[in-house]
């Protein structure tokens, strides 16, 4: 196992958040972990703070980044993604401390090659779902975990979108946990960016993927208009993928 971490000037926020996490979370040593930094002014940054992790100069933007960690690992890798400001898990009671070695057990068992968590963190809404499901559910990209198959994503936002319909095309299904979320500050300062600075970006990537994607995705608009992407959970392959 393998915990990428992709981060961008959150240079406190990481070991505040998702480094602290990581001691409560099983199966893996402190050597399987490695930050992905943009360039050589974050690195020193980071190193500086964390001198006893492994840093990786990547690329800037989260596109770039999660290509540029699909080629630093070997093809059929096991690797879990990590954002850099997760502050705890949310679920419905149970103990998921070893979510991450149940998620690589599970897609080894059935031939799957994604897991994630549901994307809403509503008990309410949580516990009305299955326990597990490998239908076109969306799995965010906050916490994921993969065996990498070195795909090459095109969208610098909704990439998280991209990745979900690329692993359900090829292997026929996503495993997602839907009792279980993350909990973490959506559009922080750092990272990608906020929500403002998305919007021109946004429309191009969510037009780009229905385009491109018609048969498992649609647009949907909330009040403020802004473009969403919806997977076509319903949807159901011809003989030879497998689906539960």
């Amino acid at each position: 196992m393998k915990i990428a971490i992709p981060t961008y000037r959150r240079y406190h926020q990481l070991g505040e958040k998702t480094l602290n996490f990581l001691h409560t979370m099983k199966g893996f040593t402190h050597s399987d972990i490695t930050i992905f930094v943009a360039d050589d002014y974050e690195y020193l940054r980071y190193v500086s703070l964390y001198p006893d992790y492994h840093i990786v100069i990547g690329e800037k933007g989260i596109k770039n980044a999660r290509n540029f960690i699909m080629k630093y690992y070997d093809k059929d890798e096991y690797i879990v993604s990590l954002d850099d400001d997760i502050e705890c898990l949310e679920s419905m009671g149970d103990d998921y401390s070893d979510l991450f070695v149940r998620g690589e057990r599970e897609l080894r068992k059935t031939g799957l090659t994604l897991w994630g968590v549901n994307p809403v963190k509503n008990t309410f809404f949580m516990q009305k779902q299955k326990y597990t499901s490998t239908s076109l559910k969306f799995c965010i990209g906050q916490m994921f975990g993969f065996i990498n198959k070195k795909y090459k994503l095109t969208v610098e936002v909704k990439e998280d979108y991209e990745f979900c319909i690329l692993n359900y095309m090829n292997y026929g299904g996503i495993l997602r946990f839907n009792q279980v979320a993350v909990k973490s500050k959506m559009y922080a300062s750092g990272g990608v960016g906020s929500k403002k600075d998305r919007w021109e970006v946004n429309e191009t990537a969510t037009a780009y993927l229905r385009e491109m994607y018609p048969e498992y995705c649609v647009i949907v608009r909330g009040g403020d208009q802004f473009a969403e992407l919806r997977l076509s959970h319903f949807h159901r392959f011809s003989e030879g993928h497998y689906l539960s």
